[in-house]
């Protein structure tokens, strides 16, 4: 590996370096100036928001929903399982809710 001299500073480009007094302030008024807000197309969750429900199971359906959870597919170096509990019971319910919807002709 070659070695070299550290480049050479020119002293015209260091004094150049300092900004006038007139631009740094130019410069401020422009930071403090600000832009438009842009308009955010209204979400789904706006319209649907989220809830928070406590649900109580017993450790043995734990149990079980984690052995499903250990089956599915992860990252080959992650250690963490494929899926979350939450995730996991969110996807069930919502099967279930595909479920009687279909079996009760309900939209």
């Amino acid at each position: 590996m070659a070695v070299s001299a550290p480049p050479k500073r020119n002293k015209d480009a260091a004094s150049a370096g300092a900004v006038p007094a007139a631009s740094e302030k130019k410069i401020e008024a422009i930071i403090n100036r600000g832009s438009s807000t842009v308009a955010i197309a209204e979400s789904p969750a706006e319209n649907n928001p989220l809830k928070t429900v406590t649900v109580k199971m017993l450790s043995s359906t734990l149990k079980v929903i984690d052995s499903l959870r250990e089956k599915r597919p992860r990252k080959p170096t992650s250690p963490k399982l494929g899926i979350s509990q939450v995730d996991w019971i969110t996807e069930a319910i919502e099967e279930k809710i595909k479920r009687e919807k279909k079996h009760y002709n309900v939209d």
